[in-house]
């Protein structure tokens, strides 16, 4: 599966209310809209300027059990007229209760400073927490992804960034997507591992 690796930052829309059931979770769409390409709401790394991108978010309720709680790299928005599959760029997750917004965001590669110690600054590198968008493919699809850069411009060290799985059952969603300003007109998919979730636009 080819990927684009772009270095960037990055979305008034349609809301929906649709909901999709899989797997013991319930996934309500409440709104959809374009976002400030400038403003960062959960991870600070994400702070990179694109003229040819646009930010969207997509704010959801969802319902889950104990033992299936939702896994937010399974998460994908897809173009189906240009067969483009976007990867969660950003999340920010919250339930009923105050305090801190839940952002559980980690390192796809382990990154070394010149004197080859592990760097610590940002998202964590950890194995055992599962990164599930590979493993839902979609076949004629170019997957689309945001390398963020930890080191420096003359020594860039470049990682991809996942989000875990949520600690909550019943909670709200931000869901941001980069998406090509170009396409920006037209019909996008929601989809949680291998299940549509909504049609959305973003116009």
């Amino acid at each position: 599966m080819k990927k684009i690796l772009v270095i960037l930052l990055f979305c008034t829309s349609i809301a929906y209310s649709q909901s999709e059931t899989s797997e013991e979770i319930e996934i309500k769409i409440k709104k959809s809209k374009q976002v400030d390409n400038v403003s960062v709401i959960g991870i600070r790394q994400l702070r990179v300027k694109s003229d040819k991108l646009q930010k969207v978010m997509i704010k959801t309720k969802i319902e889950s059990t104990p033992h299936n709680k939702t896994k937010l790299s399974a998460f994908s928005l897809l173009d189906t007229k240009n067969k483009i599959r976007y990867r969660l760029a950003d999340y920010k997750g919250y339930a009923s209760i105050i305090g801190y917004p839940e952002l559980i965001p980690y390192r796809k590669k382990e990154l070394y400073n010149k004197k080859g110690k592990s760097i610590q600054n940002g998202p964590p590198f950890d194995k055992s927490e599962k990164d599930y968008f590979n493993d839902y493919d979609k076949e004629g699809y170019t997957n689309f992804e945001i390398p963020i850069n930890f080191g420096t411009n003359k020594n860039p060290k470049l990682s991809i960034i996942y989000f875990g799985e949520t600690q909550f059952k019943k909670f709200t969603a931000e869901l941001f997507f980069p998406i090509l300003k170009e396409n920006i007109d037209l019909n996008y998919e929601l989809f949680y591992k291998d299940k549509k979730v909504a049609t959305l636009n973003f116009k």
